[in-house]
């Protein structure tokens, strides 16, 4: 019993798609055009943006060291505040 092959004679795994290949062609374009438009979006903006308008509200905490951090203290520097929770893992 011969196998049945269909169209053009070819297995089913070595006939041609032309809907894959316009699928891909249009996800290639589709990923170009993205890119481009993140590209040039930005570009009548100069400058960094500002996303913390609001100044933090004043507070003081206890450093590893045992003395104490008022953020007054150190106004109009770049401070970072690092947190964990030791109960944790």
């Amino acid at each position: 019993m011969a196998r049945k092959k269909g169209k053009g004679g070819r297995p089913w795994w070595r006939r041609r798609r032309p809907q894959r290949r316009l699928a891909l062609a249009a996800s290639l374009a589709l990923a170009i055009g993205i890119f481009v438009w993140l590209m040039v979006r930005g570009g009548g903006e100069s400058g960094p943006k500002e996303y913390f308008v609001e100044p933090a509200p004043p507070f003081t905490l206890p450093t590893v060291a045992g003395e104490e951090f008022s953020l007054t203290d150190h106004l109009g520097e770049h401070s970072i505040l690092l947190y964990f929770n030791e109960g944790m893992g």
